[in-house]
């Protein structure tokens, strides 16, 4: 009996440690990492590596590549949304072809190149310019387009003096006001042109040179009259460079088959310098087409065409003209 009461508690502790180790699940060693081992997730992986600075790199390159692709990203952007800006300014004027002489009041995001050939003053040569102070036009808000030109180079063959490179062409326009074919087709921009002297002393002016300008322009269905009224200041050597008043105007048609035949009117009024008093006035038929899709937002257009003097006093005359864009 007195056995019976000293050993009844102690089976029930037993009893209640037994249930214990059963029941309840105890850590296991093998279960973490092991000792030297570090676990890191990469790509949405889990890998074991030697040890935690491999892991470290792992995220170091993957957090480095994941910034480069934000930043290329964000370039990406701000790149299209520049095109799409330019994109958006020229549907909201007219769509005419840029004439050959007479200068476009239209905001646009092209490259122009011009080659134009006419004879020499003496000795049966002919003047080649390449370039025709054109170059690259690019919109920089809803309401301005700069130009930076590429400067002309004058050859004179086969028997003229060597060749060379004219001033550097500059231009600013600011549109003050326009509509699209459908709601008034016209336009009104300011032009501030000028030429940096850095040509040589036979082909350059020799000083800087500033063109203020206005631009003018209406439509009627397929036919359209751009004008332009400027005259050229500059900044030094007036008794040789002289000011001249400068008023051109081109007459276009839309043809078929993309075709734009037109008739331009460029004169100049001599008020100061060795030629004042003079006036010279040419007329160039011409033909333009385009634009042609490229590829992407590329067009490309030309124009071809003659400028003939039309009054006893001229600068030159018979001058061909030929004019390469591709606009984006």
């Amino acid at each position: 009996m007195h056995c019976k009461i000293q050993c009844g508690p102690t089976r029930g502790l037993v009893a209640v440690a037994f249930v214990a180790l059963v029941l309840v699940p105890s850590a296991r060693p093998e279960d973490g990492p092991k000792k030297g081992e570090s676990t890191c997730v990469d790509h949405g992986k889990a890998g074991t590596h030697e040890g935690p600075g491999e892991c470290q790199d792992s995220q170091n390159n993957r957090a480095a590549q994941v910034s480069i692709e934000k930043e290329k990203g964000k370039k990406w952007n701000l790149v299209r949304a520049w095109l799409d800006l330019g994109e958006h300014v020229q549907a909201t004027q007219p769509d005419w072809l840029s004439p050959l002489a007479t200068t476009s009041g239209r905001l646009k995001q092209e490259f122009r190149y011009d080659i134009w050939d006419q004879p020499a003053s003496s000795g049966g040569n002919r003047s080649y310019q390449f370039g025709g102070n054109k170059g690259l036009e690019f919109i920089t808000s809803s309401r301005t387009q700069i130009l930076i030109g590429v400067p002309t180079y004058t050859l004179v063959s086969p028997n003229g003096p060597p060749g060379g490179f004219g001033d550097l062409p500059l231009m600013l326009k600011f549109r003050i006001s326009s509509a699209e074919r459908t709601e008034g087709n016209y336009l009104v921009t300011f032009l501030l042109a000028a030429t940096a002297p850095t040509g040589s002393h036979r082909y350059g002016a020799g000083e800087a040179v500033v063109t203020p300008t206005m631009a003018f322009g209406k439509g009627w269905r397929r036919f359209d009259v751009q004008s332009t009224l400027g005259v050229n200041l500059p900044a030094g050597g007036t008794a040789k460079l002289g000011r001249q008043l400068l008023w051109n105007t081109a007459f276009q048609y839309r043809a078929a088959w993309k075709l734009w035949p037109e008739l331009e009117a460029n004169s100049t009024f001599y008020a100061t310098g060795k030629n004042a008093g003079g006036t010279q006035l040419f007329l160039t038929p011409g033909l333009g087409i385009g634009r042609a899709h490229l590829a992407g937002r590329f067009r490309l257009s030309s124009a071809v065409g003659v400028q003939i003097a039309a009054t006893q006093f001229h600068t030159y005359n018979h001058r061909w003209m030929l004019s390469t864009r591709v606009s984006f």
